[in-house]
């Protein structure tokens, strides 16, 4: 293996692995797996360029020697992954780790995060000790992919034009990536496949400039940068992402990609950097140290100095360890005795996988009668929908796509209509408000949908959620009309001039005026972490002193909330209600519940906190009707 390659192997795992260890520091080191994506691509050009494709055989071996690589050291740290899980994290984070252990052992993780709607971001706090395997999940179905480009490829009887379709690959990829709502993007191999692509391209150059030594060679134009100067800017490239400063990713994403790309092509020997030997040793336990170092991040959650030095140096020994004692071992294996690890290690998993699905007492956690009664208080309460008025309320037949609930509630007593439109937030507000009325209303509407915010989108989907909330205001008429929803990100970003969203907002404000008497609109509410309620409970098993440093720094989420604020007008404000000096308090130090659950819904007991404002609000209806 070429060393400047295993250099930025090694550049690449210190990049992922500082942006898990420090977030916030290292803000752009997530691209790290763009440059292994990179790799993975040119390696993959090469063999199959070196090894046609002729038969079944051909195709047989190409497998073989790639789930060689992966497979045997991927099972032994799942297996063991998911032990530390069941006995170091708590029950009520089982679930979660069960499902990607599961996901994981099937090589779609991936698929999982897209199905689970997740962002890799925000799940990067949620204590998902398997969440890193996305992109090996990613790479594993490149490669069931990769020898039918090339098996197409070989149709063309020139580089050149092998270059071209691969440059084409890379070019429109990108276009597609960067059109497709970012998280679904993020995890689907498709439209990752212009970064391995880019790989293709270093390997095509590489071959035509091989082309000098004919001497009837002639090239089409001279380049006025020598071979160092491209690797100058490309490893300089590459360094911005250990800047502290976030760079807009749809920038430096593609520059990392073809910054990869060129350095590969270089072929360099002498440069300092793509030349260490110290580099070249991370990059060959690169492999290990992916696998390992997420999970022990994860499951033991750093926050002192000394847990920190504790949980570095137990990283690179743990990788060092698996490379050597394991890894370089399996790989010269026979496969007649690699044949029966494998199957050995997908039957441990598989037991394993039974075994913590059983009602097995080995698993079971005893914890002090205190933290047990916290934790099933905690778990028992309920976010979206109240249990003893479920009932009261029936979901429509053909509800929108995207629907998370459609349909009315039990007529009450009253004269008056009411509605509510927007997404997952209707369903975490509907009985809080519907009971305020005290079945004071004619009729009870409700139209929860994925992305439907009620008066504005940024997305397909969220404008046919509101094209579908335009539909059912003009249907029904209600005389009230609340449009409740955790607000799209977009409204985050600076206003300009003629701001497109403040104008969608004002004109379907003016529309449902044509037919609703009152409009009364929730308004920017802090930006609470996905999977909250995990993090408060660990932080109260683990290290309780920190409990205070859960709740948000005030100054820091009205700046996160200044652009929503300006841009809504006709809002009820709930966000007061949590605020307690310079801090937006997320749990009750009292009771201890949090008040937010897993997915940033309000549980029982913030919507609790939200009562005496939401009766306020309906006292103003009414009053005023």
């Amino acid at each position: 293996m070429r060393l400047d390659i295993q250099c930025l192997r090694g550049i690449a795992i210190i990049l992922v692995f500082l942006f898990h260890l420090f977030p916030n520091i290292f803000v752009n080191g997530f691209l790290g797996v763009d440059i292994f994506f990179v790799i993975s691509g040119y390696l993959m050009a090469k063999n199959l360029t070196r090894n046609e494709l002729k038969n079944l055989n051909n195709f047989t071996q190409f497998y073989y020697r790639r789930f060689r690589r992966i497979l045997p050291l991927y099972y032994l740290v799942i297996f063991m992954t998911l032990i530390l899980v069941h006995f170091y994290l708590g029950d009520y984070l089982w679930d979660s780790n069960n499902r990607y252990s599961l996901a994981s052992l099937f090589l779609v993780t991936n698929q999982l995060i897209i199905h689970d709607q997740g962002d890799y971001f925000n799940e990067a706090s949620s204590i998902n000790a398997f969440l890193h395997l996305w992109s090996l999940s990613v790479e594993m179905q490149f490669y069931l992919l990769v020898p039918f480009i090339f098996l197409g490829l070989q149709i063309l009887s020139h580089d050149y034009l092998k270059l071209i379709v691969v440059s084409s690959i890379t070019f429109f990829g990108f276009i597609a990536f960067a059109l497709v709502l970012p998280k679904f993007a993020f995890n689907f191999m498709f439209l990752r496949l212009w970064q391995f692509s880019a790989g293709f391209i270093a390997l095509y150059v590489l071959k035509l400039k091989r082309y000098k030594t004919d001497e009837a060679y002639e090239p089409i134009f001279k380049i006025p940068f020598s071979k160092d100067d491209f690797l100058i800017i490309s490893l300089s490239i590459i360094a911005l992402c250990f800047l502290p400063t976030e760079i807009n990713v749809l920038f430096l994403r593609p520059l990392v990609t073809l910054a990869a790309a060129c350095a590969i092509n270089c072929e360099t020997e002498n440069n300092i950097i793509l030349s260490s030997k110290i580099l070249g040793y991370i990059g060959d336990i690169s492999y290990s140290m992916y696998l390992v170092h997420w999970p022990l991040i994860a499951i033991f959650v750093p926050y002192t100095v000394k847990n920190y030095i504790f949980l570095i140096q137990t990283i690179f020994l743990s990788s060092i360890v698996f490379h050597h004692i394991f890894e370089r071992k399996y790989q010269k294996m026979h496969w007649k005795t690699l044949a029966p690890l494998c199957f050995v290690l997908i039957l441990a998993n598989t037991l394993l996988q039974i075994n913590i699905r059983s009602e097995s007492k080995f698993w079971s956690i005893k914890y002090p009668a205190e933290l047990r009664e916290i934790v099933e208080m905690n778990k028992a309460q309920k976010s979206w929908v109240r249990e003893s008025k479920r009932n009261e309320c029936v979901e429509e037949k053909n509800p929108p796509y995207g629907s998370y609930g459609y349909g009315s509630c039990k007529g009450g007593n009253g004269s008056l209509s009411v509605m509510m439109i927007g997404n997952s937030y209707v369903l975490n507000f509907r009985e809080a408000i519907r009971e305020k009325f005290n079945y004071n209303y004619s009729s009870f509407r409700f139209s929860s949908v994925s992305e439907g915010v009620g008066f504005y989108a940024d997305s397909p989907q969220s404008r046919a959620a509101l094209e579908f909330s335009r539909q059912q205001v003009e249907k029904y008429k209600p005389d009230v009309l609340f449009i409740v929803a955790r607000y799209l990100e977009s409204v985050r970003a600076p206003i300009q001039e003629d701001d497109e969203l403040v104008q969608q907002m004002n004109e379907n404000i003016r529309f449902y005026e044509h037919f609703v008497k009152k409009i009364y609109i929730l308004g920017s509410h802090p930006l609470y972490k996905l999977n909250f309620m995990n993090i408060f409970l660990q932080t109260i098993m683990n290290r309780p002193e920190d409990l205070e440093s859960l709740h948000l720094d005030r100054r820091e989420a009205d700046r996160l909330m200044r652009n929503v604020k300006k841009r809504f007008s006709m809002f009820f404000n709930l966000s007061h209600v949590f605020l307690e000096n310079d801090k937006y308090l997320t749990f009750d130090r009292d009771e201890m519940l949090s008040y937010v659950d897993n997915t940033i819904h309000l549980t029982s007991a913030g919507l609790k906190l939200c009562e005496p404002a939401l009766k306020k609000v309906v006292k103003e209806v009414m009053d005023g009707l």
